[in-house]
């Protein structure tokens, strides 16, 4: 009996083990399921970005320093967060100008106040970094943007442009193993809509191919602030003395939901008159519309013409100005005479008018595509 007994004891104890080892197991891979690391990470003197990978859901901080030995010459944080097998990068850019040749960037990455991973980049400053070539124009605008590179030697280059939205990369144009013998010209449109009023970053990253050597790395940063813009297109501008037709082309990727504005205002009397028109279509980069206007109760005279494209801030975008002389047989607001139809000749003409401005303009809106 005791036997027995010895051997259910033995049998426990083994399955207690088991249990054991079993949980154990689970949290050891509960921790690895939970792992949080940095896959990537560069700094210059202009910039730093770091590429986080998880295994599940978490939410927390990175943390960048710049380091001159053991001092921390600047420090930002920036939160993060990043779902199960996915990749999220972060990009921050250095406010302080550097003093020295050599520097060393670091980032370390927490959830709540655990640290999970640091990586150190080493960063030189002044000749030692210095490109084969030169930057002479570096413009963001609501379209896209523009990059001219001058080189002092010829070399190959691979140019990455980045648009930032506070830390995030929201889009990336990379050009590969363009040589620079001459004056090099790059231009992107941004391929989608901006939000109005946002400041928006645009980071040049560009690898410096190298014989014997890693690429050598430079950035370079420009900034701009997004918002609507039109123009008005001063060969499809018509003003005569039955009113007033304008094509207005899209500038911007911020769209464009506004008006024209017209003014007449007589040379003699000093007398105004001011029209107004929504624009049809929404307007972006390329984009473009007509609209017009037919003269109300403007009489016979020389009219000072002004055109503005206004958007819904009654913020004048574009103006263009012209001079019209209406003659006194084609004045538009003659008065009838006292035998003649109640309203019926006024009403004849400025149908007819309006037909003429209609027709104008679907003419050249089929021409414009």
């Amino acid at each position: 009996m005791s036997e027995e007994l010895g051997f259910v004891e033995m049998i426990n104890k083994l399955l207690s083990r088991i249990v054991l080892v079993s949980v154990c197991t689970l949290m050891l891979s509960g921790t690895a399921s939970a792992s949080l690391e940095i896959t990537d990470f560069f700094s210059d003197f202009t910039s730093s970005e770091v590429t986080i990978k998880a295994s599940q859901d978490h939410q927390g901080k990175a943390v960048f320093e710049f380091l001159d030995g053991k001092n921390v010459v600047e420090s930002q944080e920036v939160p993060f967060k990043v779902n199960a097998g996915e990749q999220v990068s972060k990009v921050i850019i250095w406010q302080n100008k550097p003093q020295n040749d050599y520097y060393t960037a670091k980032v370390s990455i927490f959830n709540d106040t655990k640290l999970h991973d640091n990586k150190t980049f080493q960063v030189s400053y002044g000749t030692v970094a210095m490109p084969n070539f030169h930057i002479v124009d570096f413009s963001p605008s609501n379209k896209g943007v523009q990059l001219l590179l001058r080189p002092f030697n010829p070399s190959a280059v691979d140019i990455k442009i980045e648009l930032l939205d506070n830390n995030d990369i929201v889009y990336t144009k990379t050009q590969e193993d363009v040589s620079l013998t001459t004056n090099t010209e790059l231009k992107i449109d941004w391929p989608f809509l901006l939000d109005n009023n946002r400041k928006y970053t645009v980071r040049a990253k560009i690898l410096t191919h190298r014989l014997y050597a890693e690429p050598l790395i430079n950035t370079y940063i420009a900034a701009f602030t997004a918002s609507d813009d039109v123009e008005i297109l001063p060969d499809d501008v018509e003003v005569d003395e039955y009113g007033a037709s304008v094509t207005l082309r899209g500038k911007s990727q911020v769209p464009f939901d506004g008006f024209i504005d017209i003014s007449a205002t007589n040379r003699a009397t000093n007398e105004k008159k001011t029209y107004r028109q929504q624009v049809e279509e929404i307007l972006v980069s390329g984009k473009e519309d007509t609209a017009g206007v037919v003269w109300k109760e403007l009489g016979s005279g020389t009219y000072d013409v002004s055109i503005q494209a206004v958007n819904k801030e009654n913020i004048a975008l574009d103006k263009y100005e012209t001079v019209l002389r209406i003659p006194e047989n084609t004045a538009v607001s003659e008065t009838p005479a006292a035998n003649d139809p109640p309203a019926l000749t006024g009403y004849t003409g400025f149908a007819a008018i309006a037909i003429v401005i209609v027709i104008a303009i679907v003419i050249r809106r089929k021409r414009g595509g």
